[in-house]
């Protein structure tokens, strides 16, 4: 029994961790998370818009505007594109208006408010506007058939929807992280 003993008294010389985080420590990690979620939502708004004037230059260089099918689904596609960046746009604000220097209780509400709105941008709005993307996409299709060599539209349909799958799986990653962000800031009340 002498290695029980000496388990036990090793076990019982351990000092008791009492240690809380620091309110200074609290303070920088929220700021970090606020700089995280600030610069994702530029980046976000960024690559959308570029996005959206690629499609919009294609749009006019193609002349889409003398097809109706495509220029329907061309349309759908930049018109989803442009209501997302209009959300970050209303997002990066409603962030911007989180008072910092108000007491806890009503940061908490305001912090409260801002998550329960990114949380509709994303499992409301994000797969409804994604969906009709690629409903977009799907339109285009048939005249890039008819009008593509058989390796060329291949190609497209691969590519295209090879894209769009792996874009959906970083877009859930990246929305599991944004939440984790929020939960710590809603969550330091």
């Amino acid at each position: 029994m002498k290695t029980f003993e000496d388990l036990q008294n090793i076990w019982d010389q351990q000092a008791v961790s009492n240690i809380k985080p620091a309110a200074n420590d609290v303070i920088e990690k929220a700021e970090a998370h606020t700089k995280k979620i600030k610069r994702n939502h530029l980046w976000t708004r960024i690559i959308l818009s570029l996005t959206a004037i690629i499609l919009i230059v294609y749009y006019i260089w193609v002349g889409a505007y003398k097809q109706t099918v495509f220029s329907f689904g061309l349309g759908i596609m930049i018109t989803m594109l442009v209501v997302r960046i209009a959300l970050e746009w209303r997002s990066a604000r409603k962030f911007e208006n989180l008072k910092t220097d108000v007491p806890l209780i009503e940061y908490s509400k305001q912090a409260q408010h801002f998550y329960q709105w990114r949380k509709k941008i994303h499992y409301i709005f994000t797969p409804i506007i994604y969906m009709t993307y690629v409903a977009g996409f799907t339109l285009l299709l048939p005249v890039f058939k008819e009008n593509l060599s058989k390796g060329f539209y291949l190609y497209i349909l691969v590519s295209g929807f090879g894209f769009l799958l792996f874009f959906g799986v970083m877009l859930v990653r990246i929305i599991k992280r944004e939440v984790k962000l929020l939960d710590f800031l809603k969550n330091i009340s």
